[in-house]
């Protein structure tokens, strides 16, 4: 891939990251949230960056210690808690949407493995509206988890048959706990989801009157109703920002409801690339305000992919701002530091999470990229070796291990078996077989008529194999071996 002109200059992104890494420095983690830099030239609302800080960094119950509580018979006590949390994110704003994000982090589950706890609970306590809203959340992950991720025409049927089963057990316990306590927040959602997913417009639009009754300025709800408003969901633009618009009213008694105002130009300007249109010049009018954290994820991981490392290491390191223990997030910033000509600091920060946790292959990974960045192959051989040791299946270690010897040092034979193991564990996907390619173009052998085969039958539609598929025909027809004729790759 060429050198994409740069969206940010040179300059503000090293002055950016000399802010970065002064703060990473400092050990109180709401500090070091407030110390980070906003992005170059945004207009970031102070209010808003304090309670961001504040509704990611305060302590909330995980589901473990509320499993614990339930199995020893303390129910009650769970209970107590989150009755304490309601009250707190009613009334103090210190503890901004502390019961909502109290539900994220505990009950936002699709495994079978928490049914036999929280319908312990609610037998326990049949009259909380806590345990009723718990429940309810997790059956709408189940009924997320039953459907996948395809689109609906894609769907087979009896997914979609398992999704509205599960559904219909999520709103019976939702409607239940809100006529037990309708100021339980995390009930509507939850229903707000679950409409989205199946059980209709009208669905969604009841729950969002209802919980915007009971609580007018609450985060959350927006959050989802926002979401629901998307397009792909048979929304609009002008319905996503009707939304932003409308929690607005209510920002003075909720900073965080400014971060609602990127998300209809976030959706607009494509930028997690979900349909190959991101314009990559509109992330800083995107990102102009504070924005969530899946959406500077998205937005880094996307840039990351495409040729912008000056994107990558904005937003991401915006997201470890808010989330410091999002580990994958921080070794995806630290890989793309060099190219924007911030080696040391990838370099000392890889070595920081190496001493913090030897036992994370992707840390080593992450250190042998940097050395190969840096053109040190043979450290980052060892490093990458060590990382493949650790997880010899790991795709992604194989990967670089692979460009290493592929593209860097030209060792054909140990590329060739890396390229072969990547085929044997994992058939259907790309890397392995155009990595194959390279090493016939480069180093005839008998097996490029097979690889030119296998490529077109498998990913003759795939726009970014095209080249691959070109070339090999392209050497097939130069080298004695016979070129497929029946196998015409099929242009999408």
């Amino acid at each position: 891939m060429g050198r994409t002109t740069f969206v940010y200059s040179i300059d503000d992104i090293h002055a950016f990251l000399a802010k970065v890494k002064a703060a990473e420095a400092i050990n109180s983690l709401v500090q070091r949230c407030l110390a980070y830099p906003d992005p170059p030239n945004s207009h970031w609302s102070h209010a808003t960056v304090v309670a961001y800080c504040r509704y990611h960094l305060q302590k909330v119950i995980s589901f473990a210690e509320a499993q614990k509580l339930i199995q020893t018979g303390h129910a009650a006590d769970l209970d107590h808690q989150l009755e304490q949390d309601l009250q707190a994110q009613i009334s103090v704003p210190a503890a901004p949407g502390v019961l909502d994000r109290t539900y994220y982090n505990a009950f936002d589950n699709g495994s079978f493995d928490v049914r036999s706890t929280l319908d312990a609970w609610k037998r326990a306590s049949p009259s909380s509206a806590f345990a009723y809203a718990a429940s309810g959340m997790a059956y709408v992950a189940m009924a997320s988890d039953a459907r996948g991720g395809a689109y609906i025409r894609d769907t087979p049927q009896s997914n979609i048959d398992a999704m509205d089963r599960l559904l219909a057990q999520a709103d019976t316990d939702l409607q239940r706990a809100v006529a037990l306590n309708p100021k339980v927040t995390p009930a509507y959602v939850s229903m707000i989801n679950a409409g989205s997913m199946s059980l209709g417009d009208d669905y969604t639009l009841n729950a969002a009157k209802r919980g915007l009754a009971a609580a007018p300025d609450n985060y959350s709800i927006y959050g989802v109703l926002s979401g629901a408003a998307e397009p792909k969901w048979g929304g609009s633009l002008e319905a996503m920002d009707r939304v932003a618009v409308q929690a607005q009213a209510y920002v003075k008694q909720n900073p965080l409801l400014t971060i609602l105002l990127s998300a209809e130009p976030a959706y607009k300007y494509d930028v997690c690339n979900c349909e190959s249109s991101a314009n990559w010049s509109a992330f800083p009018v995107v990102f102009d305000n504070v924005a969530s954290t899946s959406l500077l994820s998205n937005a880094g991981f996307a840039a990351s992919e495409n040729g912008h490392p000056e994107l990558a290491v904005i937003y991401l390191s915006e997201v470890m701002r808010f989330q410091p223990g999002a580990w994958g997030v921080r070794r995806r910033r630290d890989f793309e530091l060099p190219a924007v000509g911030e080696s040391d600091m990838a370099m000392e920060d890889a070595n920081r999470l190496i001493a913090g946790n030897p036992q994370i292959a992707a840390n080593y990974r992450l250190r042998g990229d940097i050395y190969m960045s840096l053109m040190d192959y043979p450290s980052a051989e060892k490093d990458l070796e060590h990382a493949l040791a650790m997880a010899p299946d790991d795709i992604e270690v194989l990967s670089s291990l692979g460009n290493l010897y592929t593209n860097q040092t030209h060792e054909w034979d140990k590329a060739w078996d890396i390229a072969d193991r990547i085929i044997r564990k994992y058939p259907g996907s790309p890397g392995g077989w155009a990595m194959r390619a390279t090493i016939v173009e480069n180093q005839p052998r008998a097996d490029l008529s097979a690889t030119y085969q296998y490529f077109v039958d498998h990913f003759g539609n795939d726009p970014i194999m095209q080249w691959h598929i070109s070339r090999m025909r392209e050497l097939l027809t130069k080298s004695s071996q016979p070129v497929p004729a029946s196998l015409t790759p099929q242009h999408p």
